[in-house]
């Protein structure tokens, strides 16, 4: 059994619904917690950008794309720190993800 399944995929993401709005959150989105993975050495053997600095925006985060910490932050912290937006928080506003992976480090 293959338990490499698929974390985050963009371009579905990208093709649920093509309003301006939904475009541009979720490539805000995917930009802010793409750089955050970046920044915090939590990618393994990819990309989200590519050689210019620009998001591939069809990036698929798979399991095996991930370490430990990042593969935790997908099951709780990711969610919670989107939902956050729902409610005002603006995008960019990383401190859940930030205050999330000490708390995943400490545990694993």
């Amino acid at each position: 059994m293959n338990n490499d399944f698929i974390l985050f995929d963009l371009n579905a993401y990208l093709k649920a619904n093509q309003s301006d709005w939904w475009q541009n959150y979720y490539l805000t989105m995917s930009n802010t917690l793409f750089h955050f993975l970046l920044d915090n050495n939590l990618l393994i053997d990819i990309s989200p950008f590519d050689e210019k600095g620009n998001l591939d925006k069809t990036i698929v985060i798979k399991k095996s794309n991930l370490k430990p910490e990042g593969v935790e932050l997908f099951k709780k912290t990711i969610p919670n720190w989107a939902k956050s937006h729902e409610k005002g928080t603006p995008i960019e506003k990383i401190t859940i993800l930030e205050k999330g992976l000490v708390k995943i480090k400490k545990t694993l």
